[in-house]
């Protein structure tokens, strides 16, 4: 299914690979950063070497401007990418519909067909779009950041061999609960837009039959259900990124305990201790960011499946 809908990003095809390399990029930039930190104030700061801290100081200046530059760059092809990809499996959808047999249209409610051919087109869209970023960029930075806290204190490094099976787990559970969630709610939606087109093509009808009290019955239970599905599916949703940083700071807090006593007996240095500890939010960081895709693909997968019955 998701190898279907990626098929439609073929004329798109150059602005995906300049997000994935702007991406990859400018994680790397930004990871260098915490390494010329620990050598700025080891070195620099801690001998009073003045031009050492000049030097390091604009290499930093350079890295994170460098960054802010492929940022840019890695937002831009991102949104081509994502809303050339909404336009492409709108353009086919709204195709197949013309072709539709009598059976075809019996088979799809109207508010069904309208639902899949703008909301679901977003989601998935806004998916590319927006998850393209963390989804490149979590692994990378996760990798490299895990390499150098290594190379930094490898001792120390062992505490991701704890949190990250402990992340894992709990954002499995979450997904587990809210995947069949979200394909409720673009249900509750299809209703919801049922009861309104029903509504204003019979309105002379209503009007004529004084039948404006049940149909505002009608809306107002369809409303409450939608209301209650997106609510549960948004509240459950949503304790991913309390649960991420409970382990989160948890981590920060072992780190900072078993550092300082690692400085006290002179067996690390307090910029490799800064250095460590960049490294470790962007290491967590990098996990919060992929539980965060995880999430928009469970929605988007719902949506993938609605549009691809249509195609199809």
């Amino acid at each position: 299914m998701l190898r279907r809908i990626a098929s439609y990003i073929k004329p798109y095809r150059k602005s995906f690979i300049a997000a994935v390399v702007c991406i990859s990029a400018e994680a790397v930039f930004e990871l260098i950063i915490p390494l010329i930190m620990a050598d700025f104030i080891d070195i620099g700061v801690k001998n009073g070497d003045k031009p050492f801290i000049f030097i390091r100081g604009g290499i930093m200046i350079i890295c994170a401007l460098v960054a802010l530059l492929l940022g840019i760059g890695s937002a831009k092809f991102s949104a081509e990418c994502g809303n050339g990809l909404g336009a492409e499996l709108r353009k086919e959808e709204y195709r197949k519909l013309q072709g539709f047999s009598f059976s075809n249209i019996d088979r799809f409610r109207v508010s069904s067909l309208v639902t899949r051919l703008t909301s679901d087109i977003t989601t998935v869209q806004n998916t590319v779009s927006s998850g393209l970023r963390p989804a490149c960029r979590a692994p990378v930075m996760m990798l490299t950041a895990i390499l150098a806290s290594f190379l930094i204190n490898a001792k120390m490094a062992v505490v991701f061999l704890i949190a990250t099976p402990l992340l894992a787990v709990l954002l499995y559970l979450i997904i587990r609960k809210v995947r069949p969630m979200y394909s409720k709610l673009q249900k509750a939606v299809d209703n919801i837009n049922r009861i309104v087109q029903e509504n204003l093509t019979a309105i002379r009808v209503v009007k004529a039959f004084v039948r404006r009290d049940v149909e505002e019955e009608k809306f107002r239970e369809a409303n409450e259900e939608l209301q209650k599905t997106a609510e549960y599916s948004f509240r459950t949703a949503s304790l991913n990124m309390p649960a991420m940083q409970l382990v989160m700071y948890a981590t920060i807090l072992c780190i900072l305990g078993f550092g300082g006593k690692l400085i006290s007996i002179g067996g690390m240095e307090v910029g490799e201790l800064t250095g460590f500890l960049s490294y470790v939010l962007q290491v967590l960081n990098s996990l919060m960011m992929i539980s965060n895709v995880f999430l928009m693909m469970t929605r988007s997968l719902a949506s993938c499946k609605r549009i691809v019955e249509v195609i199809d």
